[in-house]
């Protein structure tokens, strides 16, 4: 344990004493700092941006005129995604998805979905973010850092007078990357403590009961992923009989890692399970709605069978001595009808969505950056779980407005004449707006088991290929 501690400390002087290390220190440091700015403006502007259109949006609704329950309906409103409790820290396809739903009677307006290659981190590859710099970033600061950790050995003769006094070559290894890990540390510790500066100043992440967790959660998935970059690299550089070929051989490790892989994941799991576009989309759903008949037919089988179960329930024989309003129950039918088409329709696009994530996250047994990228943005109520959940909820709340509405207008409007009748305005204020919570912490990761192991698997298969080897070529 002493001569492994001595050379820790010796391979951790080497990289301080190094003009390269503080420079490489600095400019992570350049990049940290204008990640977390430019993130925490974007931020702040489109919170800003949001809360300004929430205001507005109820200022229009509650300033409606008296006016008939179904022009109310289809006047509509709009539902707005909260950002995630981490969402300055890790984007994840927040960015690309859509965060706002005008929400209206009878029509289902889905937001924006992001396939397969949008949800990999090839396609990010651009988006300067804490997270980015510290999943993408930072494993190439440990390749510069350790690709040449054996071969100075060898240059200076010093690997020979270590196996001449008997160091064992496992306590040379675990020492070398004992101590690229603590040259590691300020780069790690840097990104992580802004990150939790930058979160600390959103009223999202303070706000959450979670948000402890959730940032150790990050920290550990980071940490795990970092550690299987330090086992790597140690490897490698043991492995190689020069700096030239150990960096080349990283480099290639990372790209494949980093891009090519999660690359053809991505279109893989968008081949085994394709994506209708919107419009395709939205026209499944009428079709599978005109299924169940057509309102506006009085003699349609459906609703013919409708009417006649309505006036049987209230003991009458036409509908104009109904006590309530026909053509307002039959619209609430009609918007409960079409509402179930479209969570089957929705249900199982969601499933597929979910089924090409899977893909990906299988796919990190090749790509541990796929595991700590799934981690993060599930950590950070900014994944793809996050978004089905925000679409869910402003559904069951488009659908509850709307039969509040058909509701009022069945109760409060005459059957005669309907069309020319109004309700009092103040009807409308008592409607509340939209609101979403962030997706709890422990069904967000509900199913991360497999990306965990993977980074667990990534962080020991290294170490234990050090620990096997015999010796280490002079």
């Amino acid at each position: 344990m002493q001569a492994l501690l001595t050379i820790a400390r010796a391979e951790w002087r080497l990289h301080l004493r190094r003009r390269g290390f503080w420079l490489l220190l600095g400019l992570f440091a350049a990049l940290v700092v204008a990640a977390g700015t430019l993130n925490r403006t974007r931020q702040v502007r489109e919170r800003a941006q949001q809360l300004a259109f929430q205001q507005l949006v109820r200022a229009q609704w509650e300033g409606q005129p008296d006016r008939h329950p179904h022009r109310v309906s289809h006047y509509g409103t709009f539902a707005f995604k909260p950002p995630g409790p981490l969402a300055v820290f890790d984007p994840g396809v927040d960015s690309f998805s859509g965060r706002v739903q005008y929400l209206e009677a009878h029509r289902q307006n889905a937001a924006n979905f992001p396939a397969a290659g949008e949800l990999s981190s090839a396609f990010r590859l651009g988006e300067l973010s804490l997270a980015f710099l510290l999943q993408t970033v930072l494993p190439l600061v440990v390749i510069i850092l350790g690709c040449r950790m054996f071969v100075d050995e060898r240059e200076s003769g010093r690997f020979r007078l270590l196996a001449g006094q008997g160091v064992d070559p496992h306590t040379l290894a675990l020492g070398k990357l004992a101590g690229l890990a603590a040259a590691t540390t300020p780069f790690l510790a840097l990104g992580l403590g802004a990150a939790l500066a930058v979160a600390w100043t959103d009223p999202a992440f303070r706000g959450d009961s979670d948000a402890a967790t959730r940032a150790s959660v990050v920290a550990a998935a980071l940490a795990l992923h970092t550690l299987a970059w330090l086992g790597l690299t140690t490897w490698i550089s043991a492995r190689a009989r020069t700096a030239a070929t150990a960096c080349a051989a990283l480099v290639s490790c990372w790209l494949l890692g980093t891009v090519l892989v999660p690359r053809l994941a991505a279109v893989a799991a968008e081949a085994r399970h394709p994506l209708p576009d919107k419009s395709s989309f939205a026209a499944a759903v009428t079709a599978d709605t005109k299924q169940h008949g057509d309102s506006h037919d009085p003699n349609d089988p459906h609703f013919a069978r409708f009417r006649a179960e309505t006036l049987a329930r209230y003991g009458v024989r036409r509908i104009e001595d109904l006590p309530v309003n026909y053509g307002a129950m039959v619209m609430a039918r009609v918007e409960e009808l079409s509402a179930g088409t479209f969570a089957r329709h929705f249900a199982a696009l969601g499933d597929k969505m979910q089924a090409q994530s899977a893909v990906l996250e299988r796919a990190a047994v090749v790509a541990p950056f796929l595991a700590v990228r799934t981690l993060s943005a599930a950590a950070a109520g900014t994944d793809l779980r996050a978004q089905l959940r925000f679409q869910r909820e402003a559904e069951a709340y488009r659908f509850d407005f709307v039969q509040r509405l058909n509701a009022l207008h069945r109760d409060a409007v005459r059957f005669e004449n309907d069309r020319d009748q109004k309700l009092a305005a103040d009807h409308w204020r008592r409607f509340p707006d939209f609101r979403a919570d962030p997706l709890p912490l422990r069904e967000a990761l509900a199913g991360t088991g497999f990306a965990w192991s993977a980074l667990a698997l990534w962080a020991a298969l290294p170490l234990a290929a050090l620990a096997r080897r015999k010796r280490w070529a002079a």
